[in-house]
């Protein structure tokens, strides 16, 4: 089978660890089936926002390159910051087709499968109804949860669910609203990502932290991800500050990460006097996240929108209790042998929840039994039946 993947969550030489979710399925899907990618790449004209070029900026980035083995396409799109965001879909449509007509001419394309479904998934369902080819639609989080809510994106992502030949959702809950939605359950199947069990494992505390060159004698608190507004950072820094007047030794908080929201979340660490406490240390090598995770106490996501998140999995795979919102998938994956849930938004909740991770006695090889069965290869054991459902049913449900 030759699959097509369409999405704008995946590596490319400059964010190498843009995506890396989606590259590990590609990996995997390797060993059954032929991969091809396509990620579109955002192209901002010249604006009196520098800020915004410059965030929006690939020039660097080729047309067509080689990342791990896999063939990556990408074509630009128009995108105009702030402004027109529902009309993405239609600017990704026209260089996308132009593209996949060209890849179809050149070779048998079986089936396209695009992930995060505005407005990769929307512009996808379009091309494969052009070139008459089965698409497998992927939802990943505030695709479903956040984009539903705007009323020209909704509209646009209802149509396109139902004309996709089947989709794949990361946790029950967006299948669930994927349902609430009307449309068809029987064309969707829950298929959660996976891990490299040999890359996240069990690994001891002291030697991570010798690594590392952390203390070895304070309680540490690791998050990792995009510093932006929906992972819900500031509400983690402000939980340690209600934790300073609770307990005599306050962890050191790690944040490991970037976004639009690194430098206010530093500004609010100084304005709350924590500096000294929280450590920014950026963005790292995925290679390099298990060391960090196995050199800390416990690990937070205190997220106000998640689908089913790598980082929790990851963080259990290493042995590693998680506090993590009551959001997306979240629910699904922690409870009482591996962690505790937070509600979201909400400071003092995270504060209560982490003293108690903190203070309690856990069992590492437990926890990471509560994942045993998340791997890449299980992962693309599901996509490949729901390939075959998709090629068989064509059309059926559209």
């Amino acid at each position: 089978m030759k699959v097509l993947i369409i999405t704008n969550a995946f590596p490319n030489s400059a964010e190498q660890t843009r995506g890396i979710f989606t590259y590990q399925i590609a990996k995997a899907l390797q060993e059954k089936c032929e991969v091809e990618v396509i990620a579109p790449l955002p192209w901002v004209p010249p604006l009196p926002d520098n800020t915004a070029i410059t965030k929006y900026s690939h020039i660097n980035v080729p047309l067509k390159e080689i990342i791990g083995d896999i063939t990556v396409h990408h074509p630009r799109y128009l995108v105009i910051p702030k402004i027109l965001g529902f009309m993405h879909a239609a600017f990704m449509y026209f260089p996308l087709l132009k593209l996949v007509r060209k890849l179809v001419q050149r070779d048998i394309i079986d089936l396209i499968n695009a992930h995060w479904v505005f407005p990769d998934g929307v512009a996808a369902t379009w091309v494969g109804t052009k070139l008459c080819k089965p698409v497998v639609l992927t939802a990943l989080g505030c695709d479903i949860n956040l984009y539903t809510t705007m009323a020209l994106r909704r509209f646009q992502i209802i149509k396109a669910l139902k004309r996709a030949d089947y989709i794949t959702a990361v946790s029950n809950g967006i299948k669930d609203k994927i349902v609430s939605l009307n449309i068809l359950p029987r064309k969707i199947r829950v298929v959660p990502n996976g891990i490299d069990p040999d890359l996240f494992s069990i690994n001891n505390k002291r030697d991570a932290r010798m690594k590392l060159g952390i203390p070895v004698d304070l309680p540490i608190i690791l998050t990792v991800g995009n510093q932006d507004e929906a992972k819900g950072t500031k509400f983690l820094i402000e939980a340690l500050k209600i934790m300073r007047e609770r307990i005599a030794v306050l962890p050191l908080l790690i944040l490991i990460g970037d976004g639009q929201l690194g430098t206010p979340l530093v500004s609010l660490a100084q304005r709350l006097g924590m500096t000294e406490n929280v450590l920014f240390l950026g963005r790292k090598p995925h290679r390099e996240i298990p060391l960090w995770m196995n050199a800390a106490d416990a690990f937070c996501l205190p997220s106000l929108r998640e689908g089913h998140p790598n980082a929790v999995i990851e963080a259990l795979a290493c042995g590693i209790p998680v506090v993590a919102s009551d959001v997306g998938g979240i629910p699904e994956i922690i409870n009482e042998r591996n962690g505790r849930i937070a509600k979201a938004g909400d400071p003092v909740s995270l504060c209560d929840q982490l003293l108690v991770c903190l203070k309690a006695s856990w069992n590492r090889v437990s926890i990471r039994e509560t994942v045993g069965n998340f791997t890449w290869q299980d992962c693309a054991e599901k996509y490949m039946s729901c390939y075959i459902s998709a090629i068989e049913r064509k059309g059926q449900f559209s």
